[in-house]
C-alpha cells in the first residue's frame, strides 16, 4: 500500500495565519515538494529556496531557474525526513526571506503520485513586496486562494518515483525501506523503461543502412567521425558521398575488428544488448563517451534511444565468433591485470610483474610475451608507461618520479592478495572497497555527516584517493567540511583527525609496495621469520629507511619530515 504525508505549512509571522493542509505522495524530492509549496501559496518560481532541518543542521537549498551554479542537493528524496510529529522550515526568496514552517501532521494511505489539498485559510502571497512586513500592507489586494482550482492543476501531475537514501543516523529513525522494498521499486522503474522501450519500437523502423543514418548528420560532423578514426583522404567528398565513404570504411572487415579490440566490455555489453533487443534507452552523455557507438548506431534524441542498423548487425555477427570473443575477453582481462599492477605498485619491472602474472594465471609467459602485450595496450591507452624495462603508471615517467617510488620500495616484498580474484579487484575499481579495516570510515561519515550510506560511500573513494596522493591533513579536512561534516568544534576536529589517521594507515599504497602501513607495522613487530599465510605478504627488514614524503612510522597519519623527521 502506497502512503502520503499530511503536512500543515504556515507563513511564519502572518496575523492572522495564513496556512495550507496538503497531503504529498512518499517519494518524491524536495524539488516536488518546493513546486507543491510554491502552487499553495501562488508563488512564482522566480526565486531560491532552502528547507532546513535544525534538530540535524541540515539544509536542503535549490535554484528553480536551474542555474549553472546552482545546487543539485533538493535532489534529495523526502521519505527520510518525514517524521510524524517533526517541524521544519522552507524558505522562499532569500531577499524577502518568506519563512514557512512545515509540520509533518501524520503519515496516511495514499495511492496517487499527486498533491491533495485538504484545508486552508488565507489568500494567496505577493511576490517581491519587502516580505510579510510589506504583505500585510498590501493584503487586500491579494488573490484569493483558490481550492478548487489548484486541485484541479494538481491531479494533472504525475510525480516521479524517487528511490529514498539509506538513512544512517540509528538515533534519527530507522528506514522504513527493507531491501526488498527497494528492490521492487527498482523492478517497477525497469518495467517502466521496458514499456518506454517498447512503445518506441512500435513507431519506429530500424535502420537498413549505416550510410542512411551517418547521412542524417552535417557534413562536419561527419569530417569528425572520420579525424576520430584516423581516417584520411576524405575531403574531396560531398556530404552524401562522404556518408557512403565512411559506411564502407567504417564496416570494412578488418578495420572493424580493430576497432573491437581496442572497446571496453561495458560497449560490447550495450551494442549486443542493442542488437538483441533490437534497439535500447540510452542516455546521451553516455553515448557521447563511446566512437565505437556513436560511429556504428542510430540515436533518436526525442526518446533516448538508440538502435543498430541492420547492415552493421550483419558485419558485427559475422565478425565476432565465439573464437574471436574469446580473444577479446583476453584483451579486456589482459587490461584488468595492468590496471590492477598499477594501482597496487605504481610501477613494477616487466620481470616481476610476469612472475606475479604467472603465479596466478598457472602459465608460462615470457618476459618477451608480457612486453608484447603492454606495448600493444598502450597503443590504445594512453595512461601506461614502459621504460627502462619498468612499467608503470604514466604519471610516474614524468621527472622521472618512479625512481622515487622505487627508492621508497626497496628491499620491500609486492604484496599478493591471497587469489586471483582479489587482485583484479582492484583494476576493476580502480579503487579499495570497503572491507574489515576500512568499514568504520563509511560508518563514522554516515553518522557524522548525518549522511546515507550511498552518499558516504561517494565521499569514502573521494578521500581515499585524496590519501593515496598524499593530501596533507588540512586538504583532508577540508574535504570531510565541503562535504558537510561540522568540523568546528576541537572534538569534532579531533575526532575527524584520528579517523582519517586510522583510514590511511588501512589503505595500499605505492610507497609500501602495495601494503598497508597497518601491515607494515605488523610485519616489522614481527621477529620471527615470515610465516606463510592466506595473503602472501613476506617478511622484510626492519630497518628500511624512511623518506620525508612517506607516512611517518610512529603511526601519527602525518608526512616524515612534518612528524618524527623534525627531530632528525
Amino acid at each position: 500500500m502506497s502512503k502520503g504525508y499530511q503536512l500543515k505549512i504556515t507563513i511564519k509571522d502572518s496575523h492572522p495565519p495564513i496556512w495550507r493542509r496538503v497531503i504529498v505522495p512518499e517519494h518524491i524530492t524536495f524539488y516536488d515538494l518546493d513546486n507543491i509549496i510554491e502552487e499553495l501559496f501562488g508563488w512564482t518560481h522566480t526565486h531560491l529556496f532552502a528547507f532546513d532541518f535544525y534538530n540535524r543542521e541540515v539544509t536542503f537549498t535549490g535554484n528553480p531557474m536551474d542555474l549553472e551554479d546552482g545546487e543539485n542537493d533538493a535532489e534529495e528524496c523526502i521519505d527520510e525526513w518525514m517524521v510524524e510529529g517533526l517541524t521544519f522550515l522552507y524558505t522562499y526568496d532569500f531577499g524577502d526571506d518568506w519563512i514557512h514552517t512545515v509540520k509533518v501532521e501524520k503519515i496516511v494511505e495514499y495511492n496517487v503520485r499527486y498533491p491533495k489539498v485538504l484545508k486552508y485559510k488565507g489568500p494567496n502571497m505577493i511576490e517581491d513586496c519587502g516580505g510579510i512586513w510589506g504583505f500585510e500592507e498590501y493584503r487586500d489586494e491579494a488573490d484569493e486562494f483558490d481550492m478548487e482550482c489548484v486541485n484541479e492543476r494538481f491531479r494533472h501531475w504525475d510525480l516521479a518515483v524517487t528511490m529514498p537514501s539509506v538513512c544512517g543516523d540509528d538515533d534519527w529513525a530507522e528506514s522504513e525501506y527493507d531491501e526488498d522494498d527497494m528492490m521492487a521499486m527498482f523492478e517497477e522503474m525497469l518495467g517502466k523503461l521496458k514499456n518506454v522501450e517498447n512503445e518506441v519500437r512500435q513507431i519506429v523502423e530500424t535502420p537498413k543502412n549505416l550510410s542512411d543514418v551517418l547521412e542524417c548528420y552535417k557534413k562536419d560532423e561527419l569530417i569528425s567521425i572520420a579525424k576520430a578514426h584516423g581516417f584520411t583522404r576524405y575531403q574531396r567528398f560531398k556530404k552524401k558521398e562522404l556518408a557512403e565513404w565512411l559506411q564502407n570504411h567504417l564496416l570494412e572487415t578488418r578495420y572493424m575488428q580493430e576497432v573491437l579490440f581496442k572497446i571496453s566490455k561495458e560497449e560490447v555489453a550495450l551494442f549486443e544488448k542493442a542488437i538483441e533487443e533490437n534497439g535500447i534507452c540510452l542516455s546521451e552523455e553516455l553515448l557521447g563517451e563511446s566512437l565505437f557507438l556513436t560511429s556504428y548506431g542510430a540515436f533518436l534524441k526525442e526518446f533516448d534511444f538508440y538502435m543498430v542498423p541492420d547492415d552493421v548487425k550483419e558485419v558485427y555477427k559475422r565478425i565476432v565468433t565465439p573464437e574471436f570473443k574469446a580473444k577479446m575477453e583476453n584483451e579486456w582481462d589482459f587490461m584488468t591485470w595492468c590496471d590492477s599492477v598499477i594501482y597496487l605498485y605504481g610501477v613494477i619491472s616487466v620481470e616481476k610483474f610476469t612472475e606475479i602474472y604467472n603465479s596466478y594465471e598457472e602459465q608460462k609467459l615470457t618476459i618477451r610475451d608480457m612486453e608484447n602485450g603492454i606495448c600493444k595496450l598502450m597503443e590504445t591507452e594512453d595512461c601506461y608507461a614502459l621504460v627502462d624495462g619498468y612499467f608503470m603508471d604514466e604519471q610516474l615517467q614524468e621527472q622521472n618520479m618512479y625512481q622515487y617510488v622505487l627508492k621508497n620500495q626497496e628491499n620491500m616484498p609486492h604484496y599478493m592478495p591471497k587469489d586471483k580474484e582479489e587482485f583484479l579487484s582492484y583494476g576493476e575499481g580502480d579503487c579499495q572497497p570497503p572491507d574489515e579495516e576500512t568499514e568504520f570510515f563509511v560508518k563514522y561519515l554516515q553518522e557524522a555527516g548525518h549522511m546515507s550510506y550511498e552518499h558516504a560511500m561517494i565521499l569514502f573513494y573521494q578521500v581515499q584517493d585524496e590519501i593515496r596522493m598524499n593530501a596533507d591533513d588540512m586538504e583532508l579536512m577540508e574535504l570531510l567540511a565541503d562535504a558537510g561534516l561540522k568540523l568546528n568544534a576541537q572534538k569534532a576536529r579531533k575526532k575527524a583527525a584520528e579517523m582519517l589517521k586510522r583510514f590511511a594507515s588501512a589503505l595500499r599504497k605505492w610507497d609500501y609496495c602495495g601494503h598497508t602501513l597497518m601491515e607494515v607495522q605488523r610485519l616489522q613487530e614481527d621477529m620471527e621469520p615470515a610465516k606463510e599465510t592466506s595473503s602472501k605478504i613476506v617478511q622484510f627488514p626492519s630497518g628500511k629507511k624512511v623518506y620525508p614524503n612517506e607516512l611517518c612510522p610512529c603511526g601519527s597519519g602525518k608526512k616524515y619530515k612534518h612528524c618524527c623527521g623534525k627531530q632528525k
